[in-house]
């Protein structure tokens, strides 16, 4: 297994990758996440990988891709009640189910943490459904812990 960066021509991969975590969303939150077209979903890759504030990594098994981490780059003005910042925002990551708990999961989240140290951000955030157990313990066995916590009132 490698992982490398992804990049101009990767788009198709990355929307099929997407499928093993967009689909668990969907089964879970169809009032929140629609059903993505894979045309759709290319496009949308596309246009995020053409942006210098985003990157991304394929894990590929030698024959084809089998996992993908996608992170974004933010930076904020300070304003009168929070400091400047700069942020790493790992946004998505999938693993396809065949090839999990072999450490894939694992390997991109290191490439994402070290383009965040590379690029000098050392505060680096994500977001996780409440319902998304197996992707928060990967995130705990990196340090990351919770820091809000978000509350909603579905319509009655």
């Amino acid at each position: 297994m490698t992982v490398r960066p992804a990049g101009v021509g990767d788009d198709h991969a990355l929307a099929a990758l997407n499928r093993f975590v967009h689909d668990v969303h969907l089964a879970r939150r169809p009032d929140y996440f629609k059903t993505a077209r894979a045309d759709e979903a290319a496009a949308w890759f596309r246009d995020q990988l053409g942006k210098p504030t985003t990157a991304a990594w394929i894990a590929e098994d030698g024959r084809a891709p089998i996992g993908y981490v996608l992170t974004f780059f933010h930076e904020r003005a300070g304003n009168p009640f929070r400091h400047a910042r700069r942020w790493c925002e790992i946004d998505q990551i999938a693993v396809d189910p065949a090839w999990r708990r072999r450490g894939i999961g694992r390997a991109l989240m290191g490439a994402a943490l070290e383009a965040s140290r590379a690029r000098g951000v050392h505060d680096v955030e994500l977001f996780s459904w409440a319902f998304n157990t197996e992707a928060q313990a990967l995130f705990r066995g990196f340090g990351f812990e919770p820091r809000v916590v978000a509350f909603e009132r579905r319509p009655l």
